[in-house]
């Protein structure tokens, strides 16, 4: 009998799941088109400045990539894929606990970070790059500690400095965290070892010149100034003060099961020295199983898993209370990652653990490797080889956002930021022609919240912020306040508005001057899952939607 974790089965079987998933996102790479968020990424990557008010700034990383693939975005996407399983891969091989072990631990990793792009957010994002910073942070640090080169080292602290630098233009606090990190370990290590501290260390100081070549050095005060004041105007909680109350606020969404299996998990890592804890990690261990067995008739029904990435983190710790021997820190910060990526996010911090699952697949990876159950060490390789496969056939076939399945893109259209080709399905293909340049070059307030994709497609632009995203009340008053009398009096708007910005001063003044406006009806479009029928409202004294096409 073959077993699992053999030479020869466990290599295949990680080689099958890179190939399949990288032949589906490059399958998909021509395909589809995200109105919301995608579009978000893209106006910032194609321009950095194209906005005053700025509280993510990504756009200064991604643009050189967006510029140099002339913003194709089946070849930017694709381009993103290459980097993203190279980044895995990497630090898959780092973490081999033994020559003999690096290919297999490679291609795992160059599989599992594809799982970065669950639930089908493909176009590269600031959530993607970060997680990319993190993977190449890891390897360097599990390379310097292990290597006794001093050609791996030097090139490991360069491949450490790249991660910080692409960490400080996506999540300023992972880059703020990982800084501190690198700093106490290298700092430890020059007592024991200058070479192995002095690696780290240089990371450090070479990660600012690194930064330099995506901005000069001269402007990083005033982008922080920036930042700074779009997070106080915007009123948006990731101080260091609101960002605890936030998280914590954010767990009130997390399932019963997974708050059980997390409460389980902390009892396994803190009595990881006495009796209770098999108990306890096993506890850990099956609570997020059966919460992960439990969403699979609603993906199968086409719906998208919620907290996958919350479930295998669990999962991870409770097998590391059981399991961990050696490799102890590369494994605190695998578990650790994922919350320091999700950290100054927007959106619910735990839900972003969806984008991060590639730690906890590499960690339960790596400690099946040491596991004495032979029961349990197949069920951990087989889990963590099937899961980017499942997650990522799931997202193709219910998209983040896309009306319809990868499968059921089919319609050639133009993007409408890039002009570059793409396949759409139906409901998208009708939106963008029914929409194109209906309103060109005019200042547009969409106050629908779904996304600035409907700008985009009316050739409008949206003044102040991109998108009014639908979690804040306050924008759409931010938006208003920053505009001139003759702004207010030309602006054209979208509806129905959203009941959260019912009450702001746009909607208020379009409520009070309905006889200056002519309303057109956009055709209907699907928005997160939500069929939408969209109004145009123009000042009737400016050109009707579509003159002179």
């Amino acid at each position: 009998m073959v077993r699992l974790s053999s030479a020869r089965l466990v290599p295949a079987g990680a080689l099958l799941a890179l190939l399949f998933c990288g032949g589906l996102l490059a399958y998909g790479a021509g395909r589809g088109i995200d109105l919301t968020d995608e579009i978000f990424y893209l106006v910032w990557a194609r321009d950095p400045e194209a906005y005053a008010l700025l509280y993510q700034p990504f756009g200064y990383l991604l643009h050189p990539l967006y510029a140099l693939l002339g913003g194709d975005v089946a070849r930017y996407r694709l381009a993103g894929f290459v980097i993203t399983a190279a980044a895995g891969a990497l630090l898959g091989d780092s973490l081999a606990p033994e020559p003999a072990a690096r290919l297999r631990f490679a291609l795992f990793g160059g599989g599992a970070a594809l799982a970065i792009y669950f639930p089908w957010i493909v176009t590269p994002s600031y959530n993607c790059a970060a997680n990319v910073g993190a993977m190449l942070v890891l390897a360097g640090l599990a390379t310097v500690l292990r290597s006794r080169a001093r050609t791996s080292r030097v090139a490991a602290a360069a491949g450490i400095a790249l991660g910080l630098c692409i960490a400080a233009f996506t999540k300023p606090p992972l880059f703020a965290l990982s800084g501190a990190m690198l700093l106490v370990l290298g700092g430890t290590a020059l007592r024991r070892d200058r070479a192995r501290g002095g690696a780290l260390l240089g990371a450090l100081a070479l990660a600012v010149p690194l930064i330099g070549l995506f901005l000069p050095l001269s402007r990083i005060p005033a982008l922080l100034a920036r930042i700074s004041a779009s997070q106080h105007i915007l009123a948006l909680p990731n101080t260091p003060l609101h960002l605890p109350i936030k998280i914590l606020g954010d767990w009130a969404a997390v399932p019963p099961l997974l708050s059980g299996a997390a409460l389980a998990m902390i009892g396994a890592l803190a009595l990881r020295r006495t009796r209770w804890v098999g108990g306890l990690g096993h506890a850990a261990m099956g609570l997020a199983l059966v919460y992960l067995a439990m969403t699979v008739p609603e993906t199968l029904d086409g719906g998208i898993p919620e907290f996958p990435g919350l479930a295998l983190l669990l999962l991870a710790g409770g097998y590391a209370a059981l399991v961990a021997r050696g490799d102890r820190l590369m494994l605190v910060a695998l578990l650790a990652a994922p919350v320091a990526v999700a950290l100054g996010t927007f959106n619910n911090q735990w839900a972003q653990l969806d984008f991060s699952m590639a730690f906890p697949l590499l960690a339960l990876f790596r400690l099946a490797a040491d596991d004495p159950l032979r029961w349990r060490r197949r069920a951990a390789t087989l889990l963590s080889l099937a899961a980017t496969p499942l997650l990522l056939l799931a997202a193709a076939m219910a998209p983040y956002s896309l009306p319809d399945s990868i499968f059921a893109q089919a319609i050639p259209v133009r993007h409408p930021v890039t002009g570059s080709p793409l396949l759409v399905d139906e409901a998208t293909a009708a939106f963008l022609n029914g929409t194109r340049d209906r309103a060109a070059g005019a200042l547009l307030i969409d106050l629908s919240g779904t996304g600035p994709g409907v700008a985009a497609s009316l050739g409008a632009k949206a003044p102040v912020l991109l998108w009014l995203n639908p979690a804040t009340a306050t924008w759409p008053d931010v938006v208003w306040a920053r505009l001139s009398e003759k702004e207010r009096a030309d602006a054209w708007f979208v509806t129905p508005v959203l009941p959260l910005f019912a009450a702001s001063g746009p909607a208020r003044w379009l409520a009070a001057h309905p006889e200056r406006y002519c309303r057109t009806a956009l055709p209907r479009m699907i928005f997160w899952w939500e069929e939408r029928a969209l109004e145009l409202w123009r000042p009737c004294a400016a050109p009707a939607p579509g003159a002179g096409r």
